[in-house]
């Protein structure tokens, strides 16, 4: 696949979300438009909930000594890939 560097541009601009984890805990966290996409798609496709997702970056984090940020793309990319990919 071939995406202009205007789609990249689109893709690469961050933006900022609060999220509520599994405790009820509010979360904000500043990731790309990308991420963002492959996140709600995983959600609003029924695979995980918010809270998951969230406590797949801490697994994440915990077990790759990442910061949270970077643990949750992870995941998220991961899941991602293996659902739609």
């Amino acid at each position: 696949m071939t995406w202009t560097n205007e789609q990249i541009d689109v893709w690469m601009k961050p933006s900022k979300r609060t999220l509520m984890d599994a405790n009820g805990d509010a979360l904000v966290l500043e990731q790309t438009a990308l991420f963002w996409e492959q996140f709600d798609e995983l959600v609003d496709a029924g695979h995980f909930t918010v809270a998951q997702l969230i406590g797949f970056g801490n697994d994440t984090m915990e077990e790759f000594t990442l910061p949270f940020n970077l643990a949750i793309q992870d995941a998220v990319g991961h899941l991602y890939a293996d659902r739609f990919a």
